[in-house]
């Protein structure tokens, strides 16, 4: 049953996850303003989007196993009070440097905000209600994401650039004061703090998530980009190795050992990869190749992130009922359908496609998305012992932003591949490979989601009780 203070544990967690979901894109459209406000240059452009990226994926894992040894709570209150101080340095920011270090400092709270309000939110519901639970959180986590750039466009057409951080800081507030009233103190697993395998994990993604994001800019094949994803994936090797000697290790490597479990978490990335990649090649193609304004665009994208908003929660109930696998196939065969019906479309008609026919498969997208990340995280947090579950939901979210990360990467170097884009038709044309190799991916996911099959931790566990009651 939905409780009031489970109500109130819902819109305190949901309102902190919204206000850093908003930020991974809401500040794209704002570019060109505070360019000319810095008269900044282009890799100073990258550096305002980077800043944030890098320092929330490579801090997802850690400050997951944190909350469960220091509190839960305790610390996603700090991620909240980070990211609201990081969005007013923001705010107050006269120069390129402190922008970039104050959009560093988001990155930072964010990592904390996103897998520990997923964990409260799994521990606050009872296992009949726990798929509904996220599948409200996961309709906000997709809301917070999609609607960026509209909010953003929104904002900067009417009123100075400063106002996007500005307005997290009276959110980050409430959300605070009603955490520490709301929110009660948990802890999972409690492990020894490992310094040396946090900064191998932490450096090691951040050679991995630096070398995808520069690749398309510098060159995959320069020494900045070759040396840089080498080197992470060799800390990553190490980070291996090292936790491989240690009794209580940092990250629990034979969780993966679950075939259900591995299988989610593979699933994710390639839901990622896939459906981010596009969602960013498509949002260029309405305003570069189709002439619409970055408002105008956002408006247009709601027929995809409202179809999103409205299938989430659905796919909480409906995954509750009949199991996580079955949904998130169905969810991911929309997406890989609708991916390949706009570049189909696109063969067919020209960039002049009207928005018409673009948005019923917009809709489909959209649905297939809410249907996919309810049962996604649904289907990992059950696969996990409950102690496990803050760990498990660093790694999960993680996983998932290197594979946006690496579909973005890919996605980018498909699109610039050939004849410089000198026309909306040459746009077009760059386009369509893209969005194919966008429904491969999901594609890809589909089949890793096929394999996640066996029983979740729970119901082992209970399975596992019932002799012992019986005996009694």
């Amino acid at each position: 049953m939905f409780t009031a203070s489970r109500i109130r544990l819902l819109a305190v967690t949901c309102a902190a996850l919204f206000m850093a979901m908003l930020d991974n894109l809401v500040l794209g459209v704002a570019l060109p303003s505070i360019q000319k406000s810095f008269d900044a240059s282009l890799t100073d452009l990258q550096w305002f989007m980077n800043a944030y990226t890098l320092a929330f994926s490579v801090l997802l894992i850690p400050f997951s196993v944190m909350g469960d040894r220091f509190g839960r709570k305790k610390t996603f209150l700090l991620g909240i009070a980070i990211f609201t101080l990081g969005s007013a340095l923001s705010g107050l920011s006269e120069s390129s440097i402190q922008l970039i270090l104050s959009r560093a400092l988001q990155g930072i709270g964010g990592a904390a905000i996103v897998p520990l309000s997923l964990t409260l939110v799994n521990s606050a519901f009872p296992e009949k209600m726990r798929a509904a639970a996220l599948g409200i959180w996961s309709g906000i986590s997709g809301l917070g994401l999609s609607v960026g750039p509209l909010i953003g466009g929104a904002i900067v057409e009417g009123a100075p650039w400063q106002l996007i951080f500005w307005i997290n800081v009276p959110v980050g507030v409430l959300a605070i004061i009603g955490g520490l009233f709301w929110l009660k103190e948990e802890r999972g697993e409690r492990k020894p703090i490992d310094p040396l395998g946090i900064v191998l994990l932490a450096a090691g993604l951040f050679g991995i998530v630096y070398g995808l994001e520069n690749g398309n800019d510098k060159g995959w094949g320069s020494a900045l980009v070759v040396s840089s994803l080498a080197g992470g994936a060799a800390l990553l090797l190490l980070f291996g190795l090292w936790e491989r000697t240690r009794k209580q290790p940092f990250v629990r490597f034979d969780l993966f050992r679950s075939r259900r479990y591995a299988a989610y978490i593979l699933t994710g990335f390639w839901l990622n990869a896939g459906i981010f990649g596009a969602i960013f090649l498509l949002t260029l193609f309405l305003q570069q190749a189709q002439g619409y304004s970055a408002l105008g665009a956002g408006v247009r994208t709601m027929a995809w992130t409202g179809c999103t908003m409205i299938a989430a929660p659905l796919a909480g109930l409906m995954a509750g009922k009949w199991g996580s696998r079955g949904i998130l196939s169905a969810g991911l065969l929309m997406q890989g359908a609708a991916l390949a019906g706009f570049a189909l479309l696109i063969l067919s008609e020209g960039v002049r496609v009207p928005f018409a026919e673009q948005m019923p498969l917009m809709m489909l997208a959209g649905a297939g998305m809410g249907l996919s990340f309810t049962p996604l995280s649904h289907g990992i947090l059950t696969s996990v012992p409950d102690s496990s579950s803050g760990e498990a939901s660093g790694i999960s979210n993680a996983t998932r932003e290197l594979g946006g990360v690496f579909g973005i990467a890919l996605n980018g170097m498909i699109f610039q591949t050939g004849d410089p884009i000198r026309t909306p038709a040459d746009f077009g044309e760059h386009l369509v490979p893209a969005l194919f190799v966008s429904a491969g991916m999901i594609a890809l996911g589909l089949g890793c989601a096929l394999f996640a099959s066996g029983r979740s931790e729970k119901k082992k566990s209970a399975e596992n009780l019932m002799p012992r009651t019986a005996a009694r």
